[in-house]
């Protein structure tokens, strides 16, 4: 199953088409800016085995120059994607994909030196290679979840300091 109604919480366990599903979307988007020096990364639950996720794709398409920004976002609305602006964090721009009933892709587009990019590289690898932190992510994802499942942006508000202590452990050498 991909795609959830926007605004809500469903969890679902590790689903193996998530990789193959991103790896398809990925080379969609690279043969679109195949002439553009650009990096598509699977980012979010989706793309840590093992975790709780929304059946929402999550990546990240990193750029070096900002002067393509404007070919990049033209290009991604033609192939369908919606752009919903920086939605709160500056530096990163959210393009999602498919109906409000039945989202299925986020796409963050932004520069790939900044902490945006960084951080969430960085959590990502960390919970793939500790299965004490993705218990201890899945136990708080499933509580919240229980808590928030028709208020999405509480739940995503919720997670940010467990989020943050695990970026910050990560870096600690």
């Amino acid at each position: 199953m991909l795609g959830l109604k926007r605004g809500t919480v469903k969890l679902i366990a590790d689903h193996k088409k998530w990789k193959e599903l991103f790896e398809k979307e990925k080379k969609t988007l690279l043969s679109i800016f195949e002439d553009l020096e650009i990096q598509i990364e699977h980012v979010g639950s989706t793309a840590i085995p093992g975790v709780l996720a929304k059946p929402i794709i999550d990546m990240m398409l990193g750029f070096s120059k900002p002067e393509q920004t404007e070919i990049i976002y033209k290009k991604l609305e033609e192939l369908g994607y919606e752009d919903r602006g920086e939605r709160g964090v500056p530096g990163r721009r959210l393009f999602v994909k498919g109906p409000e009933e039945k989202r299925t892709h986020y796409l963050h587009v932004t520069k790939i030196d900044n902490s945006f990019w960084q951080e969430h590289i960085i959590f990502r690898d960390y919970l793939r290679q500790n299965q004490k932190g993705r218990d201890e992510y899945n136990k708080l994802k499933q509580d919240l979840a229980e808590k928030f499942s028709d208020k999405r942006e509480l739940y995503t508000k919720a997670k940010s300091d467990f989020i943050q202590n695990i970026i910050n452990k990560a870096r600690t050498p």
